[in-house]
């Protein structure tokens, strides 16, 4: 009997040293700490969804520069920065819609709206620019702050209500109106004309400066800001959101009434630029902006997404929108090439969130 506990002491004590030797050679295999530092950080750079947006903004941007001459025109690309920094401006509103698991299909004619409206308070009421710009920025956050309550309350899904104000919103301009277009005159709006549609420093138009300054705002409110991590959260996953206590409605109807507020700034730096609110203004203008904030890897499943991704998404559109034109091809060709864009976008980040799992 002591024989046998004895030898089954030894080869408890055998086993321990294998399990020591196995341990060790673990050990041995893995990489020193300052290699899987490096590695981290290379692997962290590789995922970022950033960087292929940015590689096929560099490709396109060389293709059609080598396709045709008048793509590198100052004044070319000074156009494509300026319809770029419309697009941009709203679609960073989108961009925390989309993180939030939300959409909102009437941008388009909350923009156009707004820029009726703008007109109307202009000429028609006699309001200054500027106020009158103050208060169409509060109606367009309004008109989201309705979609947002509307939505979070209802629990109707955010496509339909926000479809259903796209109509009212388109409605409501042609009434505004009329059916024909308010011209705002130079002279009764010089300096506010100026301010908004001018060029900084007689080169870059005056929009790119409005488009960075509330993209670089929005990055830091969304990667600095506890409403930030909210954000995220609430469209990564919402159940475990409300069981930390966050109030994931509040969220998105804080979301919605943002993005309405930026169709308010795009409407006056349109207004500002035309001179004219047409009611027609912004009519399938959703597809453009949406295609911008898909293109630059913000997934319509939430809890991910970047405002960087965005603007270069934008600078994608843009460039396709224009390289198009300079080429000569069809304008009936654009809504098929954006179209076919947002879907090739949607089944990439469907392989890479698979691959993911």
């Amino acid at each position: 009997m002591e024989q046998d506990q004895s030898n089954l002491a030894q080869s408890g004590d055998v086993n321990a040293v294998l399990d020591e030797l196995d341990v060790r050679a673990a050990e041995e295999l893995q990489p020193h700490p300052g290699v899987r530092r490096v590695s981290g950080a290379l692997g962290a750079i590789l995922r970022m969804r950033e960087l292929s947006v940015l590689g096929a903004a560099a490709l396109l941007f060389i293709g059609l520069s080598l396709s045709t001459r008048n793509f590198l025109d100052i004044d070319n690309l000074l156009l494509v920065a300026r319809q770029i920094s419309l697009l941009a401006i709203i679609a960073t509103g989108v961009t925390f819609l989309f993180i939030s698991q939300e959409i909102d299909l009437s941008i388009g004619s909350i923009y156009g709206f707004l820029v009726v409206l703008l007109a109307y308070l202009i000429t028609k009421v006699g309001i200054d620019p500027w106020p009158a710009m103050a208060v169409m920025v509060i109606v367009g956050a309004g008109i989201g702050l309705a979609n947002g309550l509307i939505t979070t309350r209802s629990g109707i899904p955010s496509f339909i209500i926000t479809l259903g104000m796209l109509s009212v919103l388109r409605g409501a301009a042609l009434l505004l109106s009329g059916g024909w277009p308010i011209l705002v005159r130079p002279p009764e709006t010089h300096t506010w004309l100026s301010v908004t549609s001018g060029h900084a420093w007689g080169l870059i138009p005056t929009q790119v400066f409005w488009m960075a300054g509330i993209m670089l705002v929005a990055s830091f409110v969304l990667t600095r800001t506890r409403f930030g991590a909210h954000v995220y959260a609430t469209g990564g996953n919402q159940e475990a959101a409300i069981l930390t206590g966050i109030p994931t409605k509040r969220v998105k109807t804080l979301c919605f009434a943002l993005t309405g507020a930026l169709c308010g700034i795009a409407g006056g730096l349109l207004l500002g630029q035309v001179r004219s609110g047409f009611p027609t203004t912004g009519t399938g203008y959703e597809l453009d902006i949406i295609a911008a904030v898909v293109i630059g890897g913000t997934p319509l499943f939430g809890g991910a997404g970047s405002i960087l991704g965005t603007l270069l998404g934008a600078a994608v559109l843009g460039m396709i929108t224009n390289g198009l034109v300079l080429l000569g091809a069809s304008a009936y060709f654009e809504p098929v090439a954006k179209g076919s864009i947002i879907i090739l976008a949607m089944l990439v980040d469907i392989v890479v969130r698979r691959r993911r799992i």
